[in-house]
């Protein structure tokens, strides 16, 4: 009986190892690609068309990389515990295109050194984020597929300016 309960213990702690695994194996690198095709869609876009809006109301290509950078504020301090801004809001206006992308990869680096900082019960501890709960690990997931959100719809923007978009970088 004591052997039949600790194969059941075995064979339920596999996935969430597996989980875990994969998550520090993996995801930095998925992360480092995705902050990179996003800095490269940032990069061709000419500066000149940073204020282009798809329609009336929508956020311009410029505030749709800051979009971004408001949102890795925002989860990574859900994650450390701690707000850290990248940018004074007040200034958004102002920014040109190389202090936009120098904003972007600052946030985008943080997240870096987060991932790679977490240990495994941070990784996994619980929070509640707009009523659903989830893990930091979760959140991360999230990180990611806002800046993808946001980064095709800047990929959009260019198609209408006619600017060649930077070629897929994929998984």
């Amino acid at each position: 009986m004591k052997s039949l309960v600790i194969a059941f213990f075995f064979l339920c702690t596999i996935p969430h190892l597996q989980a875990q695994q994969y998550f520090e194996a993996q995801y930095p690198k998925v992360w480092e690609r995705a902050a990179a095709y996003t800095h490269a869609v940032a990069e061709q876009m000419p500066e000149d068309q940073y204020g282009f809006r798809s329609a009336a109301g929508a956020m311009s290509f410029g505030e749709q990389l800051l979009h971004i950078v408001d949102n890795i504020s925002f989860l990574a301090g859900r994650i450390s515990g701690e707000t850290r801004l990248f940018y004074n809001k007040a200034d958004r206006e102002n920014l040109s295109k190389a202090q936009i992308i120098d904003i972007l990869e600052t946030a985008n680096q943080h997240v870096a050194e987060l991932i790679s900082g977490i240990s495994s019960d941070e990784l996994h501890t619980s929070t509640t984020f707009k009523d659903v709960e989830m893990t930091h690990e979760n959140l991360f997931y999230l990180l990611r597929d806002h800046q993808v959100h946001h980064r095709g719809q800047c990929l959009v923007y260019m198609r209408m300016v006619e600017v060649n978009a930077p070629p897929y970088v994929g998984w």
